[in-house]
């Protein structure tokens, strides 16, 4: 099959680009085809140049500019059930206070099946806006991987998986496969399942810190990406600083160990401290960071991806875009989950980043394909256009349109 279109903006190679390099100009092509033969892609460029074996069924798509499927680099599948049913605006602390009590609630007869349509129908969703490539965090609910899983294969999209720990306890039993309890009899049973996930941490003040580190050495070690949220608010940094806040009331005597004290340092000062940046690192948010912290990051190699539309819901600032577009930070976009956002369509996330902080759109287009399939560690030329590439593609918005 042949589609054709008004433009196409393949990114052929490109591969992921920080600081200046994200500014470049686009390689656009006007009047344009994308062969694709068996699912993958086959051809691309002028339809003047188009060289089609016969019976080739072409499809104009008429007044659109083409780009390469997106890449969600941040999602929590497993709790699409729970779209709508959190508290927004109000601080970090009252989101989670809505938040945890549901999780936490056991389950009613039929509802793990509403559980499971609610993700594959968020994979659909995801799929039909133009994603074929994401990460997600899971491993908080039994069977949950495996649900994830199964429903991203129906909906044709690539994954990553991360097995969150969260909590101080149990203490880890195994530093050589250190997966969470949750996560273990399940990863254990399905060796492809253990092949796409690799275990993370919920968040420095969340995760004891030799879980954190252990999940980190292992992911190093196996070359898969550790990820972990960083940096996400301001109710974070004081419990990490002073050990005081709403965070400390949520989570004193349940999450947070007996006699726990805070390590009296910023998120990502702690987080280098425990050796936790670098590349191959993955951090997610990056809301609290200021300008010194921001080159250390970029120094370290460690990725970024900004999640903005979740960070504004959740009235927890918004991310220093500017300075860290120009820092050299390899930046990504993804779309959190539904408990803190509308959809997930993250090209939404690149829209409002042009809407709000007027980035620019050559930038935000490589945040949305090269950039983040990198940051997940999928293989080079993933998030482009380019022959041998699965033949996904999505609708350049118009407002990242230049």
């Amino acid at each position: 099959m042949a589609f054709r279109a008004r433009a196409l903006v393949s990114l052929a190679g490109e591969g992921p680009a920080r600081g200046r390099d994200l500014f470049a100009p686009l390689a656009r092509v006007d009047d344009a085809f994308l062969l694709v033969r068996d699912g993958r892609i086959e051809a691309a460029g002028p339809w003047k140049n188009a060289r089609l074996p016969v019976g080739t069924e072409v499809r104009d798509l008429g007044d659109v500019c083409l780009m390469p499927a997106c890449v969600n680099a941040h999602t929590h599948l497993q709790l699409s059930w729970l779209a709508g049913r959190t508290r927004w605006g109000a601080g970090f602390g009252a989101w989670l206070e809505s938040l945890i009590p549901q999780i936490v609630a056991p389950l009613h007869e039929g509802e793990k099946e509403r559980r499971r349509e609610a993700v594959a129908a968020a994979c659909a969703e995801l799929a039909a806006c133009g994603t074929h490539w994401l990460g997600d965090v899971g491993g908080s609910a039994a069977g949950a991987l495996s649900t994830v899983r199964k429903a991203c294969a129906e909906a044709g999209l690539e994954v990553r998986q991360f097995c969150e720990w969260f909590g101080f306890a149990p203490p880890l039993v195994d530093e050589v496969r250190p997966w969470p309890p949750r996560c273990r009899a399940e990863i254990a049973a399905d060796t492809e399942l253990e092949a796409a996930c690799a275990p993370g941490g919920h968040a420095l003040y969340s995760t004891a810190p030799d879980i954190l580190q252990a999940a980190r050495e292992w992911c190093a070690r196996t070359g898969s990406v550790f990820s972990c949220h960083l940096a996400e608010s301001a109710e974070e940094t004081e419990l990490l600083t002073q050990g005081t806040g709403p965070l400390r009331a949520c989570y004193e005597g349940t999450v947070l160990s007996a006699g726990w004290q805070p390590p009296g340092l910023r998120p990502l000062a702690y987080a280098m401290s425990l050796g936790l940046l670098g590349s191959g690192v993955l951090a997610v948010h990056g809301v609290q960071l200021n300008g010194e912290e921001i080159t250390a990051l970029a120094k370290s190699g460690a990725a970024l991806c900004l999640c903005p539309r979740s960070n504004h819901h959740l009235g927890v600032g918004v991310a220093p875009v500017r300075q860290l577009l120009e820092s050299g930070v390899l930046l990504c976009l993804g779309t959190d989950g539904l408990t803190s956002n509308t959809d997930l369509d993250v090209r939404n996330e690149a829209l409002w980043l042009r809407e709000h902080l007027d980035v620019p759109p050559r930038a935000l287009v490589r945040l949305l394909t090269v950039n983040g399939a990198a940051a997940l560690g999928f293989p080079a030329g993933s998030g482009t256009l380019s022959p041998g590439q699965p033949a996904a593609f999505a609708i350049l918005p118009a407002g990242l349109e230049e």
